[in-house]
């Protein structure tokens, strides 16, 4: 087979969850930090934070128990996990429409499923029971993805890097869609392209983002990918509107 008839190899669109697929943020981190005092009887402040080098469920709760100066080992990062799962609970029992699509997901979801040429994957810095709760929250069926998150590992270049395999595909062929300056620079150590979206894509930017999409429309992405060489020969036209 030469190269012009040889067919193009599938492209994975990875996601981000939290900030890019669905809302309800100012809950979500409002829980995550008194399930941290709880256990810990520690505030995670801003100084805490800004001292971070990875910020994924698992690396903040593990930063936390050494910050608190309890002594590692004891279970505390799952104790941290199950009271933070009871809080998002009680956020969702307290407003069922805490946690929602961000605008223009549903029917992204939708359209990329139908295309050919284009496979879909979660890379989330939460944990597995806790993003699977919010997801399941705001209605978006994730049955058909392969999913990473920190229950798997603490990194989140190694998230993205063990959802790629789980898809089964090359990173050489996986874009990256997300709304934390973290997230870009995982994307840039695993040299995978970038699209940044969310309500703070000004940070994103401000950081070096050249890839910026909000709200996350259907035609528009499809044109991004275009532009950043993916597909490649995409079956589907697309049309600008």
């Amino acid at each position: 087979m030469n190269a012009e008839t040889k067919p193009h190899e599938p492209v994975l669109v990875v996601f981000d969850v939290d900030g890019t697929l669905i809302g309800g943020e100012a809950a979500d981190w409002l829980a995550f930090g008194k399930a941290i005092e709880c256990v810990l009887q520690f505030a995670a402040d801003e100084t805490f934070f800004a001292g971070l080098p990875e910020i994924t469920a698992q690396s903040i709760a593990e930063a936390a128990v050494r910050a608190s100066g309890v002594a590692p080992g004891a279970g505390l990062e799952q104790r941290i996990r199950d009271e933070y799962f009871r809080g998002l609970r009680l956020a969702h029992g307290s407003d069922p429409f805490t946690f929602q699509p961000r605008r223009g997901v549903l029917e992204l979801l939708q359209h990329l499923t139908t295309t050919p040429g284009i496979q879909m994957a979660l890379a989330t810095g939460d944990w597995h029971p806790t993003i699977t709760f919010k997801l399941a929250a705001a209605g978006i069926d994730f049955s058909a993805f392969p999913i990473a998150t920190s229950s798997d590992t603490p990194r989140r270049a190694d998230i993205i890097r063990l959802a790629t395999e789980r898809a089964g595909r090359p990173l050489s062929h996986t874009v990256y869609v997300g709304d934390g300056v973290w997230d870009m620079r995982a994307c840039r150590e695993l040299e995978i392209p970038f699209i940044g979206t969310g309500e703070r894509t000004h940070r994103l930017s401000d950081n070096g983002a050249k890839h910026l999409l909000e709200p996350l429309e259907p035609a528009a992405f499809l044109l991004l990918l275009q532009a950043l060489g993916l597909p490649h020969n995409p079956e589907r036209p697309v049309s600008p509107r």
